[in-house]
């Protein structure tokens, strides 16, 4: 059995999005807790995956997802204009 971990940078590189996304969401995503260090796992990855899986007209995106977890709680973080 091989056990692999990945930081937020290799979750994020796995997951193809940004590292700002995983760190603004991590309250709904699941994830380990190692001391301070965050950690994801396969399954975790996985998870994450299949919670933000869109298909439209198909009522089995709602029953896919985890209990009590929501794609409408992962929102982006709203960005400031400078100047």
């Amino acid at each position: 059995m091989s056990l692999q971990n990945y930081n937020l940078e290799e979750a994020a590189a796995a997951l193809r999005c940004a590292v700002g996304f995983l760190e603004e969401n991590l309250d709904t995503l699941p994830h380990q807790k190692l001391g301070r260090a965050v950690a994801f796992d396969d399954d975790e990855l996985m998870a994450i995956k299949n919670m933000c899986r869109v298909r439209p007209g198909s009522a089995a995106v709602e029953t896919a997802k985890p209990p009590g977890l929501s794609l409408a709680t992962i929102q982006p973080k709203q960005r400031r204009r400078s100047g």
